[in-house]
């Protein structure tokens, strides 16, 4: 069977790879991606705002959200009758008779009898839409969007309730009658009835309590027939000043994020590339340091050595003295035959760190080479050199090596002092001293006799 191109049955995470490089590449674009998002978003919220904003609800016959109450104009002296359709609340006949220089009458929706102050908030309201069956001699009927504010209405008072009045056109047949909230006026003779204040006399929607259908204006005697089939009431959620001015807050909200960012990118970044230039230089330092350490002690090697001794031996003074001590592990060959090189390998760093411990900071110490070291160090006479010396060698002696158990070391001292001879040439005279440490025995030291170097 053919392998899928790409995929690798030994190694699967062949085919993840394209992904991986995606999700690096959506990281790496992340503040694009949010900027093509929020525009995104903002022309959905522009060209959609009034899908995303607008709260409609929708009243029928039957809905649980009103209660009906009717009345013709018999309080005021007429003769006018309503008769509605117990089968349908929002179906009703006026017939409007004499006996009241205005005849009218009414059905009006009551949006909570327990709470009858409470009603619905339609200060946002952005449009009316009402669809009814109409029949009568007027061609016209009121709307009364009736509020109730304690500033002017009373409990159980209906005229003291604010009379947002529209006068709608109708024809005969169904209706779709269509409103905005410029469309009302407050009801000239509920300003006067009431004695309103001019600073209360205009229309207010906040806690719309009845929705009032009466007859039209001087509508003539006859017999009028109403059926609400549906009133949809659309408000905005939240005002488009609002909706817009909270899109220029994201806006806003993103720039400063990004400039932020960028900020404290840019700082990152120059912190990050201090850090790398600091690194670098470490690894540098450190990269000269190991070429000039042994690996093993951690001492320096013969290179570090001869890196040292060049300006010491510059600086010195014609009257001051140096004193070069060569050592060698005695019988060495013999540990690592007996106990193997990694025992060895223990002693010299064991001998390593016996020689820093009892050094001076000054001092040049390192590895020369193989189980061989070497100490240069400022002295006052012979005697100091061979007086360090004679303190390393008993160290040694002293000092019980894992595995191994105790090793003796041999030492060959040189002094100098003036004008300083080449590395090689003091370090020849104390292996000389070194060499006639060995041929008398080992574990000893033995300063430099110039014989010695015709014996060496």
């Amino acid at each position: 069977m053919n392998s899928v191109a790409g995929f690798d049955p030994a190694n699967p995470t062949v085919l993840q790879a394209p992904a991986k490089r995606g999700w690096r590449g959506a990281i790496e674009f992340q503040f694009e991606i949010v900027l093509f998002l929020l525009l995104l978003a903002t022309f959905a919220a522009v060209r959609f705002q009034d899908a995303i904003l607008l709260e409609t609800v929708t009243l029928k016959p039957g809905s649980s959200l009103f209660a009906t109450r009717h009345l013709g104009d018999q309080p005021q002296g007429g003769n006018s009758t309503v008769a509605v359709d117990p089968r349908h609340p929002l179906h009703w006949r006026c017939d409007l008779r004499g006996g009241y220089a205005y005849p009218y009458c009414y059905n009006e929706l009551l949006f909570d009898r327990k709470t009858p102050d409470k009603g619905f908030d339609l200060s946002r309201l952005e449009s009316l839409t009402i669809d009814l069956d109409y029949q009568g001699p007027s061609d016209t009927f009121r709307i009364y969007f009736k509020n109730f504010d304690p500033r002017y209405s009373k409990s159980g008072a209906p005229d003291s309730l604010k009379f947002n009045k529209v006068e709608a056109s109708a024809r005969q047949g169904r209706n779709i009658v269509r409103l905005k909230p410029s469309d009302f006026a407050v009801a000239e003779w509920w300003v006067t009835q009431n004695k309103i204040k001019p600073e209360l006399s205009h229309v207010q929607l906040d806690n719309v309590t009845e929705v009032q259908f009466q007859t039209g204006t001087l509508a003539p005697p006859g017999t009028y027939y109403f059926r609400v089939n549906r009133i949809v009431l659309r408000s905005r959620v939240i005002a488009q000043a609002t909706w817009y001015a909270a899109i220029l807050a994201a806006w806003a909200v993103l720039i400063g994020a990004y400039l932020l960012f960028r900020i404290l990118k840019m700082r990152g970044d120059l912190e990050q590339r201090r850090e790398s230039q600091a690194a670098a230089l470490r690894l540098a330092q450190y990269a000269e340091e190991s070429a000039r350490r042994d690996y093993l002690t951690k001492l320096f090697n013969r290179s570090g050595i001869i890196d040292l001794y060049h300006p010491l031996a510059m600086a010195q003074r014609t009257d001051s003295t140096l004193g070069v001590i060569l050592l060698d592990v005695d019988h060495f060959k013999q540990v690592n035959d007996r106990f193997g090189h990694s025992a060895g390998d223990q002693v010299l760093a064991g001998i390593a760190q016996i020689l820093t411990e009892n050094t001076r900071a000054g001092d040049i110490v390192g590895r020369w080479g193989g189980e061989e070291f070497l100490l240069i160090c400022a002295i006052s006479d012979q005697d100091a050199a061979m007086s360090i010396a004679a303190k390393l060698r008993a160290s040694i002696e002293a000092h019980d090596f894992p595995i191994v158990g105790h090793v003796t070391a041999s030492m060959g001292v040189y002094c100098c002092n003036g004008e300083m001879d080449a590395l090689e040439q003091i370090v020849s005279y104390a292996d000389a001293a070194l060499y006639a440490a060995k041929e008398q025995g080992r574990n000893r030291v033995i300063i430099y006799q110039p014989f010695m170097r015709e014996a060496a």
